[in-house]
């Protein structure tokens, strides 16, 4: 392979959106949820807002076509839910601080061409 091929798949590789997360099971959303925490302990809203921006910039993600759904596990049952704002009010919104029970966003997507920010939520019940 000649030299300058890594560095071309390298740059490749860093200009491409990240890949889109879904939730594929409950473990996944947990998972999530945690990741998330860890991601967000200490930081203000400000850093938050940025955060979930720079999380927005993804591949489009399935859940966006969607509107609701539940999924399953023993006694918990997730329900999911997919909302629509623009971008500005979207960002700005305060880091959640509601109970668990009242749901907790898990991703966002932004659309260029239509200038929305989407965000999906879940609840556990």
């Amino acid at each position: 392979m000649p030299v300058w091929m890594p560095a071309i798949l390298a740059t490749l590789a860093l200009s491409l959106p990240a890949l889109a997360w879904e939730p594929q099971s409950p473990a996944a959303v947990q998972s999530r949820i945690d990741e998330l925490q860890k991601a967000w302990s200490g930081k203000s809203a400000e850093e938050i807002a940025q955060d979930k921006v720079a999380r927005a910039r993804q591949a489009r993600p399935q859940w966006v076509s969607r509107s609701a759904w539940k999924m399953e596990l023993g006694p918990i049952t997730y329900y999911f839910a997919v909302g629509k704002a623009g971008l500005h009010a979207a960002a700005s919104a305060p880091a959640p601080t509601a109970p668990a029970t009242a749901g907790r966003p898990l991703d966002w997507w932004y659309d260029d061409a239509a200038g929305a920010f989407y965000t999906l939520v879940v609840d556990a019940r």
